[in-house]
């Protein structure tokens, strides 16, 4: 018998190599993966928009975790399973912040809801990493005079693309007025050489959305396997049964790792799936679970 059942995997920075293309040698090892008999579930934080050409080039569509945790999708049939979304006038407050410090705020909002995938702050200039962003994966944006005076219904986290220092000084600031009213994180995209500020609701992580999916089937934490290369990747990393960084991983990631593997430039993840399936370490899922 093998011993695991289920595998998370990242999207950027590990499924995706550094141009953020799945490459043919990636796809070949996530099919054989699951015609091995394993669960794959791809934790990105990414949502489904922004995410659906990647799912549609490796031809993987099941429930899969998005926006950090926030929101878990069955994307063959896309429908929403759980999501975790921000309290509105701590939205409200935080893009308030936001915006005094000169920045245009991004709220990201659940579109099945809202309609739209990001609200905008308005006559603020964004960069051209976020243009490019938003017309690369096809999101729709709606601009807001103010998203400090902003219902927030809808709003699943808070941000800001900016440069490096940029995002260490709104960052700084949102940490010392919110504190534990919040998850804070920076993530780095490769594809678009840009960082980006996430913040979430506390209770939001990757690993409480890989649960929401694993507990439909009936495995349990010591039975997953979960590869990421970044900070909101620590959480599902530091509490699978196997928790694999990515060999161009950060030092946050390495540090809770159980495996180090090749990097995304490499095809590290597919040498891996396919060491996975050779060692006879996939625990098949009964007939027709999968998915």
């Amino acid at each position: 018998m093998g011993q695991y059942r289920m595998i998370a995997i990242d999207l950027d920075g590990t499924l995706l190599d550094p141009r953020g293309a799945v490459t043919p040698r990636t796809k070949a090892a996530v099919h054989r993966a699951l015609a091995a008999g394993l669960l794959v579930c791809f934790a990105t934080g990414r949502n489904w928009t922004e995410s659906r050409a990647v799912l549609d080039e490796v031809a993987h569509h099941a429930s899969a975790v998005f926006v950090s945790g926030a929101m878990v999708m069955d994307t063959k049939h896309e429908v929403m399973l759980h999501k975790t979304g921000m309290e509105p006038s701590l939205a409200a407050d935080l893009c308030r912040t936001i915006e005094a410090m000169g920045h245009a705020a991004l709220a990201l909002q659940d579109k099945g809801a809202a309609g739209t995938d990001y609200l905008i702050t308005a006559n603020v200039p964004l960069d051209n990493a976020t243009r490019q962003w938003m017309d690369a994966t096809a999101s729709t944006v709606r601009e807001i005079p103010s998203l400090g005076d902003y219902s927030h219904e809808h709003t699943m986290r808070v941000g800001i693309v900016a440069l490096p220092e940029e995002i260490a000084r709104v960052k700084q600031a949102v940490i010392e007025q919110f504190g534990s009213r919040i998850l804070c994180q920076s993530l780095y995209v490769p594809a678009y050489t840009v960082r980006v500020l996430e913040i979430f609701d506390p209770a939001v992580n990757k690993w409480e959305g890989v649960m929401h999916v694993a507990r439909n089937h009936g495995i349990t934490p010591e039975q997953i396997v979960a590869v990421g290369d970044d900070v909101n990747d620590v959480p599902m990393i530091a509490n699978a049964g196997l928790g694999v960084a990515m060999g161009n991983a950060g030092p946050e990631v390495m540090a809770v790792a159980n495996h180090v593997i090749g990097t995304n430039e490499d095809d590290g993840l597919a040498q891996f799936l396919d060491e996975l399936v050779a060692d006879h370490l996939v625990d098949p899922l009964p007939p027709g679970e999968i998915a």
